[in-house]
């Protein structure tokens, strides 16, 4: 069996957007810096160290912050678009492989968002990584319950860190374009594949698996 699993914000779930206005509403009570809205398209330029260092976040704050932004997230939930296309691809990808999700946003919140979009379906495994920068010890760990082989796992994401998550882990690693990174930024981070569509996506995860 071959597996896809992917990212939910910015990569499943249209939440750029929504997230900045999230992070600016809990700025003044977590004390950090607040988000320009005309400045988004160079926050998108910036790895996920450097968005941290960009508000004046400490990594000590995290695991207080997270949790509020998911609170926040679920109460303004009915906001919250999936990308064009992604509907299909997760039905396609399902047909042949299993598809789950690995993310920083809660079990509960991802769930309610694939089952309002009718996609809950096609996705057979939902996690939720407690710590924003451990990503690569819940790939381990699926890996590891499912006795994975490695050429038989890839992980999708729209974050630089989502990248290093699968260099740690020495899985292949497909960028999206459409999220919270920019391209160019993406890509000095070396993915195993840069997918500027969910089709693309798709195209390539039909490719690799067929070696």
């Amino acid at each position: 069996m071959q597996y896809v699993y992917f990212d939910f914000d910015g990569t499943l779930a249209d939440s750029v957007l929504l997230g900045v206005e999230i992070a600016n509403y809990l700025a003044p009570k977590f004390g950090f810096e607040s988000a320009d809205m005309s400045k988004i398209d160079y926050y998108r330029t910036l790895s996920a160290q450097e968005i941290l260092k960009e508000f004046k976040i400490p990594l000590f704050k995290l695991p207080i912050v997270a949790p509020a932004f998911k609170i926040e997230l679920n109460k303004r939930l009915d906001q919250l678009l999936a990308y064009e296309g992604v509907d299909i691809m997760l039905k396609e990808l399902s047909l042949k492989y299993k598809v789950g999700v690995l993310t920083s946003n809660s079990v509960e919140n991802v769930q309610k968002f694939l089952t309002k979009n009718d996609t809950i379906k096609y996705v057979s495994d939902i996690r939720s990584e407690f710590q924003v920068f451990g990503k690569h010890l819940s790939l381990r760990k699926i890996i590891s319950k499912y006795k994975i082989d490695k050429k038989d796992f890839i992980y999708v994401g729209d974050e630089t860190r989502d990248i290093e998550a699968t260099k740690k882990v020495k899985i292949s690693s497909i960028a999206v374009t459409w999220g919270i990174n920019s391209e160019d930024v993406l890509r000095k981070f070396k993915p195993t594949f840069v997918a500027h569509t969910p089709a693309d996506v798709v195209s390539f995860v039909n490719s690799v698996f067929k070696k």
